[in-house]
């Protein structure tokens, strides 16, 4: 199994903070969104890597990305996220969340 890697922090783009403060508290997918923030701050390669040439334009244009991930959530929801490396650790920042129809729409499954 390969080697963990730490996150000092998740966070979330503008447009995913916005989607999930509209996710009603008592909402399952909220609490399920929770738990993986938790996982990915322990483990940030946790999800699978996605390959570049699946890589969305907008993603590269507005987020500047230099590596794309995806976590499955048990609902068939999919965190989109990259990883950001500072001086002092690295920082997950999820893009974007999507159930599993619209993740493939996007990505072009």
């Amino acid at each position: 199994m390969p080697p963990k890697k730490k996150a000092n922090d998740v966070i979330g783009s503008i447009e995913f903070r916005e989607f999930l403060d509209q996710i009603p508290q008592n909402d399952p997918r909220r609490k399920e969104f929770l738990e993986a923030f938790k996982i990915l701050k322990e483990d940030c390669l946790r999800g699978n890597k996605i390959p570049h040439d699946r890589w969305p334009p907008t993603y590269i244009g507005k987020y500047r990305i230099k590596n794309l991930w995806r976590y499955p959530l048990r609902s068939g929801w999919r965190l989109v996220y990259t990883i950001l490396g500072q001086k002092d650790g690295f920082v997950v920042c999820v893009l974007e969340s999507f159930s599993h129809q619209e993740y493939e729409k996007r990505f072009g499954y």
